[in-house]
């Protein structure tokens, strides 16, 4: 029937995506801006989803993640260093395989070989030089499967983007005026008066301020955030019904 097979749009934008910016997608031997998203107001029927207006979803919750984490935020738009396309690509193409592969029960096959593990590629620098124009295409195609797919399954993506974003902000511990405004907290601190604890590979937890607020971001020797015992792993089950 007309469309059929068009969910696979999401997978090979992602993958159009990743090679964009300079970086080969390997099958692992062992599997080991100030803009918002625009879209037209869509209607589909009776689709109490959709109706005659699609929220847009604002960008802001994750430039509040990436700064609490300590992530670049450009002014202009830019290709970034080798390290920084190699995580874009990443995050992007392993969400959309776990999308695939595990929403939709789809095994994607790649020269012969069965992908089944959204975590199961590995990705390198290739002699592709990053191209901005081919970043925004690529990217805006991904963009618009995603809605595509919202609106073929009735997916409430919106609210789900919301709750996940709440979510990954969970990540760091909001604190109270009386925590003293310093680069890092001392160990004794750690708790901030909220008997939070951390994970043993914690080795700091730095005071990071966003606007008003500051917040406690717990890390490793490498850096890595880490979270506090107060983060629970996103629910969407309401929203899933």
């Amino acid at each position: 029937m007309p469309g059929e097979g068009l969910w696979c749009q999401a997978l090979l934008a992602g993958i159009y995506a990743a090679r964009t910016v300079g970086f080969n997608i390997e099958i692992a031997a062992v599997y080991p801006a100030n803009s918002a998203w625009h879209h037209n107001p869509l209607s589909h029927g009776n689709n109490s989803y959709l109706g005659s207006f699609v929220p847009i979803m604002q960008a802001d919750k994750i430039k509040k993640f990436m700064t609490l984490a300590g992530q670049t935020l450009p002014e202009s738009f830019v290709t970034g260093t080798d390290s920084q396309r190699q995580l874009g690509a990443q995050l992007l193409l392993s969400e959309v395989l776990e999308y695939v592969i595990k929403g939709l029960g789809v095994t994607p096959i790649v020269n012969g070989a069965p992908i089944t593990d959204p975590n199961g590629l590995e990705y390198q620098k290739s002699e592709v030089t990053a191209d901005k124009m081919e970043m925004l295409d690529g990217l805006a195609d991904v963009a618009y499967t995603m809605y595509w797919n919202a609106c073929a399954f009735n997916i409430p993506l919106e609210e789900g983007f919301e709750v996940v974003c709440d979510n990954n902000l969970e990540k760091f511990v909001k604190l109270d005026n009386g925590i003293d405004n310093s680069t890092n907290l001392n160990k004794e601190q750690w708790d901030c008066g909220k008997d939070i604890s951390w994970p043993n590979e914690v080795e700091s937890v730095e005071v990071v301020k966003v606007g008003k607020e500051q917040f406690a971001v717990g890390k490793d020797k490498t850096g890595k955030v880490r979270k506090p015992s107060s983060y629970r792993s996103v629910d969407l089950s309401e929203l899933a019904r």
